[in-house]
């Protein structure tokens, strides 16, 4: 052997054996005492908008609100640990250690365990605004439908029921989505993100994994969920919600699966609470990991155990919605949910075919203490997401596109009603799903009826054939807003007379100004005193009279 290359191979093994390993460790303190923080100063804790939706929903701030000790963090520091991160909820703090490192922490006054959480990857991305990775199909026609404003997503956005809601004009305007995934790449460039982009709502949170602020990197998992909320492209792509903000957060580390990832998911949810987010959207789950002896027992999917599911917990009892992909092992031998799907207030969302049956592969319930498990069910087969670039368009399948599904969904829904809280919302969602009075452990309470939800939160009498026996089509009223928007089924002449009836099938005098073809809006007068309801109105054409069923609320 070449001597120099001895000399090089033998400098390298002894400073690889001069080097210890590094590990990523999960470190709980044992309180927070003599902490300079206090819940007196709330505005030092959460943004204004983050209490704001506390107060709404009765919320007090309490200890899990306070961070942790600053002086215990420079207790682990000045043992030779480096921080990853802290959890306020939890009171604890992910960092990087070898393990002689790791004993002495365990042996600090102030700190309860030491976990191993996994090895610490040193894998850096590098950012990459040009997509390379394609989606699993993109034989999607490359011309827009005109037969559909929602364009090869019209099917899935009808399965939930959100074209009337949309129609009225509630598209999650004013409500802000947190979005946790592996990694968004290309979201900043395509145009299905355009309006949201231009329009200042899609939002650099943070990225957990390597702890900066680019998140467009590393997967095209993140862009698909994405899409199936925010996109806006009509007679492409339009998602559940594409008029709501939304902010990335990257907690998902590519490079491996490890329970460091259900620490990041935590440290996210904190970040979105204190932000003041309302919905978090999480299309992952943990149940099997790189190192077998790490990975989860079903009887740790009790909502207490995990550190992902502790947090999760947490996060829905600080007023936010939390939707979490139910997992897709229904046809593995492990076939049940995973962390954090299993905490309790947790929307676990499982998928549908697009008869309303459960896909084969969305994992089952219930949970190991005997709780309904999945909760709600969506979409997630053959989904239409965003493809890799331009229009292109790709089709995907999971409860991972299942959970922004109904995310989406109920941002619409919680758009029409600002001032409801989280928990009225849910309770809403919940009551209009198809099998509310008979859950089980394959699609949970079902599949919900975000206008069946939407009409009930406004005080209507709703019938639930409402859809089927609007053949013609169907309209959507908010008087305060001096409008009424409808859909046609088919295009529709100029009408020379508008009439409408209420359920009684008296007449309600009414005047318009000016129509649109297909899907427009009529400027009415007369329905300002009108009680909120259902009713008929009736386009008459050159063709003939032309009815639409529809809602009017206040």
């Amino acid at each position: 052997m070449n001597r120099w290359l001895f000399l090089m191979l033998l400098q390298t093994a002894t400073l690889s054996a001069q080097t210890p390993r590094l590990n990523k460790y999960w470190v709980t303190f044992s309180d927070k005492n003599n902490s300079p923080h206090c819940v007196c100063r709330p505005t030092e804790l959460l943004s204004a908008r983050a209490l704001e939706r506390r107060a709404k929903a009765g919320i007090p701030l309490d200890e899990t609100d306070l961070p942790v000790n600053p002086a215990y963090v420079e207790g682990l520091q000045a043992k030779g640990a480096r921080i990853h991160l802290t959890s306020r909820w939890l009171n604890a703090a992910a960092v990087i250690a070898d393990s002689l490192t790791a004993t002495l922490l365990n042996t600090l006054a102030f700190v309860d365990s030491v976990q191993y959480v996994g090895p610490d990857l040193r894998i850096r991305n590098v950012p990459n605004p040009a997509p390379k990775i394609r989606m699993p199909r993109n034989d999607l026609p490359k011309q827009p439908n005109p037969d559909n404003p929602y364009g090869y997503s019209g099917m899935q956005n009808s399965l939930l029921n959100l074209p009337l809601l949309h129609f009225a004009g509630h598209r999650g305007r004013g409500i802000w989505v947190g979005v946790m995934d592996g990694g968004f790449t290309a979201a900043d460039v395509l145009p299905f993100f355009d309006s949201v982009a231009n329009d200042g709502r899609l939002m650099v949170a943070r990225d957990f994994v390597e702890r900066d602020e680019y998140v467009y990197e590393a997967a095209t998992h993140g862009t698909s969920v994405l899409s199936a909320m925010a996109a806006n492209v009509p007679g492409f792509l339009v998602g559940g919600a594409p008029d709501a903000a939304y902010f990335l957060f990257k907690t998902e580390d590519t490079g491996g699966e490890f329970p460091i990832e259900e620490c990041n998911w935590v440290a996210a949810a904190e970040y979105a609470d204190s932000m003041g987010i309302d919905i978090i959207n999480a299309s992952l789950g943990y149940t099997s990991f790189n190192d077998p002896a790490l990975s989860h027992a079903f009887g740790t999917l009790n909502g207490r155990t995990a550190i992902g599911s502790r947090g999760a917990s947490i996060a829905v009892q600080k007023g936010m919605v939390v939707c979490n992909s139910a997992g897709n092992s229904g046809d593995e031998p492990w076939k049940h949910i995973g962390v954090p799907a299993d905490a309790p207030g947790v929307i676990a969302v499982g998928a549908l075919d697009y008869d309303g049956s459960r896909a084969s592969f969305s994992s089952f319930g219930p949970t190991s203490d005997g709780r309904i498990k999945p909760d709600l069910c969506a979409p997630g087969l053959q989904v239409v997401v965003a493809g890799s670039k331009d229009f292109e368009l790709g089709m995907s399948s999971g409860t991972s596109l299942a959970s922004p599904m109904l995310t989406g969904g109920i941002a619409a829904l919680w758009s029409a009603f600002p001032e409801k809280t989280a928990a009225e919302i849910v309770d809403a969602v919940y009551a209009s799903a198809d099998q509310y009075d008979r859950p089980d452990v394959e699609r949970g309470y079902g599949l919900p009826d975000l206008s069946k939800a939407w009409g009930t939160l406004g005080g209507f009498v709703y019938d639930g054939d409402f859809i089927n026996n609007a053949r013609n089509g169907f309209f959507a009223s908010d008087p305060r807003a001096g409008t009424l928007t409808f859909w046609s089924m088919a295009p529709l002449s100029e009408p020379t007379a508008v009439y409408m009836k209420n359920i009684l099938g008296e007449s309600i005098p009414v005047a318009f100004k000016h129509h649109l073809h297909r899907v427009g809006r009529i400027e009415l007068e007369g329905l300002s005193d009108l009680p909120a309801g259902t009713y008929t109105l009736t386009c008459v054409t050159p063709g003939g009279a032309v009815p639409f069923m529809g809602l009017v609320w206040h």
